[in-house]
Order: structure tokens, then C-alpha cells, then sequence
């Protein structure tokens, strides 16, 4: 289950706090942003209470994060899997 989580920091802490973000063992891919959120990062998680136990005991901690929103990844159904040729209709 992968989940991307949009994190907003205090302006003080913007910059320190990405770079604790970015190095948790749970975090795929981080990017700091320009808008109503600082950072977004991409979680790997084998279950939806995993995703919970990352953003309460890893993410929200960090010194800084004010406010945390996760959006789960639905795969999407018309895509191959992995090893698989995509579907092709003869018209």
C-alpha cells in the first residue's frame, strides 16, 4: 500500500524538518513544495494501520509539522500488472 502525505511545517523549521522527513526508513520519495503544504512524501506501508502507526509515530513528531494529510494510492484498474502487455482493442 503506498500513500502520499502532504506535510506543512512552521516557517522556522521548514528546512530542518524536510530533511528529517526525507531520511525515514518509511519514506520512498520526499519533495519540498511551494503552496498550502511545505513537503510531500511518498509512503510505503503493508496495511492501512501501518500507514496510521508511520503518520502518529514517525511524521507528526518531527519537530515542526503542523498539520498532516494523507492520500491513500488506489492502483489503477486499467493498468497491466508488472510482466503484462497492455490491452490493446482492434478497431
Amino acid at each position: 500500500m503506498k500513500a502520499i502525505v502532504l506535510v506543512k511545517f512552521t516557517s522556522l523549521e521548514t528546512r530542518d524538518g524536510y530533511r528529517q522527513l526525507k531520511h525515514l526508513k518509511s519514506v520512498t520519495d520526499s519533495f519540498m513544495v511551494y503552496g498550502r503544504f511545505d513537503a510531500v512524501a511518498m509512503i510505503q506501508a503493508n496495511t492501512l494501520e501501518e500507514v496510521r502507526h508511520i503518520l502518529l509515530s514517525e511524521i507528526q513528531p518531527i519537530p515542526g509539522v503542523i498539520e498532516t494529510m494523507p492520500c491513500l494510492i488506489l492502483e489503477d484498474e486499467n493498468q497491466p500488472e508488472p510482466g503484462q502487455s497492455p490491452l490493446r482493442i482492434n478497431s
